[in-house]
């Protein structure tokens, strides 16, 4: 039982830092993309221009961050709000693999893209250790051992 509460314990703590990033990233990244899509395009040196898709995923990205913000008030509903970070995994993910296979058909190199690809691996990885991955360690079930 005390092996689970560190382990649990060492989650808690990761969730705290992965909140608190998503809502300085999210935060600092989605109203941007939203209010300004040009200059995030031109900054960024994104290929693409599509004001639709870039003002929908800004928005969800200004979302993210107000919800991990809404998360960081009360250490005892991190577990309420994990589904986001099992949404951003996934589809962090999905965004890779597409980029991965865009830039390995050489269909477009920018550095943007480049860019968007490591640092949505390394926040794979953070991800990956904010998430509660044994059975039972999560939301009150009791753990088999």
């Amino acid at each position: 039982m005390g092996d689970n509460a560190g382990y649990l314990e060492k989650k808690k703590k990761w969730q705290k830092f992965m909140y608190g990033y998503n809502t300085a990233m999210c935060l600092s990244a989605g109203p941007p993309m939203v209010l300004a899509q040009g200059f995030t395009r031109k900054l960024l040196k994104w290929p693409y221009d599509d004001p639709v898709m870039m003002g929908i995923y800004g928005s969800i990205v200004t979302s993210v961050g107000v919800l991990s913000a809404a998360a960081l008030q009360d250490e005892a509903q991190y577990e309420k709000f994990l589904p986001i970070l099992y949404t951003q995994i996934m589809y962090k993910t999905a965004t890779c693999a597409l980029i991965a296979g865009k830039l390995r058909k050489k269909e477009v190199s920018s550095w943007g893209l480049h860019f968007i690809l490591w640092f949505f691996v390394l926040y794979i990885v953070l991800l990956s250790q904010a998430i509660p991955w044994k059975k039972g360690a999560c939301c009150g079930e009791e753990g088999t051992g």
